[in-house]
């Protein structure tokens, strides 16, 4: 999709309406009898694979533009400016997205970004292959991707619950978290063997076709029409609705909370494997297995959360995930071969996947179809603008004391801060998901 480094995290769609009703009633794979979900699902199959080889190239492409310009010292660095090149605009148009989201035909607001992020990708991809390209470049496309991605990711989001039906919403969930966590064990694995023959800039041009699929399925799809649901308000007072809904909720205060907290101390780790390869002292090929392990500990994630529909108690196995990522975490940056990474950076991965999944289901269930894509985008201003920001402030801090280190210290903060919570924080702990249906007038 269009993010490269973010989809996973917002695809985690945990949207279990259906299994809070009647939990366990439906297959796996019920969702795809929707014709047009099965089109949607198709689509981010594709499309996520390439998204996740140009994941792997570009990451190797800073940390070699950094040799190239005669300070590899300074990797983390480089990759902290691809971040806040992201941030920056995720901060000034994430709660936008969400309003646009909530006002327009989902299905032709993501052709436009959809269109427009393959226009982005095949752009990087005639400049690496031309050899032209090099750090302001990848910064300010980086913006651009993160502009598009600030109305691609709410409106997908709100989209997915009027595909299928409410009993086969957690199906959905599963199908989508499959797509995108199953597309981060695949892709950098097919991009760490095609890297060779084709180069940088072909991985790149591969995944600019790859959005084809996803377009095609769209074009394909019947069109998502606004439902009404009151009087329209001004854009800046239709944010304000939102923010005012997460803030009268201590639980969802709280889950936004500690997803900033992680977006900016812990969660950069995938953005930074890069310059974790380049101390580990390997090349290319490794880092497509650290990000292979890391694929397959999300997905590991995704199936662990996708078998907990029937769990009750969602807010504490949310404090609980936050607390094994942070732990995790710091047991990553204490390995030095990288046999021990791979190991660490799989189950970091799944931590953070069922961390997400519990946070994205307390988000959603509890905010009503109105003010879905609002709220979600609260969201995702989070990963798109503090995780890149913390990617800034990790690969600083990595360039000062070793990227090693950052990750230790990052690891810590978050484990002390989930530990609070556990221990403090009553209304987060003890929180369900809900349900939450729309006003009379929807559909």
């Amino acid at each position: 999709m269009t993010s490269e480094d973010l989809a996973p995290e917002l695809e985690t769609e945990a949207l279990d309406e259906a299994a809070a009703a009647e939990p366990g009633r439906t297959s796996a794979w019920s969702a795809l009898e929707h014709r047009d979900f099965r089109l949607f699902w198709i689509g981010l199959v594709v499309s996520n694979i390439g998204t996740w080889m140009q994941q792997f190239g570009l990451g190797w492409l800073v940390v070699q533009l950094a040799i190239k310009d005669g300070v590899p010292q300074l990797a983390p660095f480089y990759l902290g400016l691809v971040g806040l090149s992201r941030a920056l605009p995720g901060l000034a148009f994430g709660l936008f997205g969400g309003v646009v989201a909530d006002r327009a035909d989902r299905r032709r607001l993501l052709l436009l970004t959809q269109s427009s992020a393959a226009v982005s990708a095949a752009v990087l991809a005639i400049l690496a292959i031309s050899n032209q390209i090099n750090i302001v470049e990848v910064v300010l496309i980086s913006a651009l991707n993160s502009i598009i991605f600030s109305f691609d990711a709410p409106t997908r989001q709100a989209m997915v619950p009027r595909l299928v039906s409410d009993r086969q919403l957690m199906s959905a969930i599963g199908l989508n978290s499959a797509a995108f966590n199953g597309a981060t064990l695949v892709g950098p694995l097919v991009g760490g063997v095609l890297i060779i023959p084709f180069g940088v800039g072909g991985l790149m041009l591969i995944n600019a076709f790859s959005y084809l699929a996803i377009v095609a399925a769209l074009l394909l799809m019947r069109p998502q029409p606004v439902i009404a649901y009151g009087a329209r308000l001004s854009l800046l007072e239709s944010i304000r609705e939102g923010l005012s809904f997460i803030r009268g909720d201590p639980v969802l205060r709280w889950v936004v909370a500690l997803s900033v907290a992680t977006a900016l101390f812990t969660r950069p780790y995938i953005q930074l494997l890069p310059a974790e390869a380049q101390l580990l002292g390997v090349g290319a090929i490794e880092l497509s297995w650290l990000l292979a392990a890391s694929g397959a500990g999300a997905l590991g994630g995704a199936l662990v959360t996708a078998s907990l529909g029937g769990w009750k108690h969602r807010g504490a196995l949310l404090v609980g995930a936050a607390f094994a990522h942070g732990t995790l975490l710091i047991f990553f940056g204490l390995q030095h071969t990288v046999a021990g990474a791979l190991v660490f950076v799989g189950l970091t991965s799944l931590a953070v996947m069922v961390y997400l999944g519990m946070a994205n289901t307390l988000m959603q269930t509890r905010a009503p179809d109105a003010l879905r894509g609002r709220v979600m985008s609260v969201q995702t201003m989070v990963f798109i603008g503090f995780m890149p920001l913390g990617q800034m402030l990790l690969g600083s801090v990595g360039t000062l004391v070793g990227i090693n280190n950052a990750f230790l210290v990052g690891g810590v903060l978050v484990t002390l801060l989930a530990a609070y919570a556990a221990l403090r924080v009553s209304a987060l702990r003890e929180a369900v998901a809900t349900v939450r249906p729309g006003p009379a007038t929807s559909s």
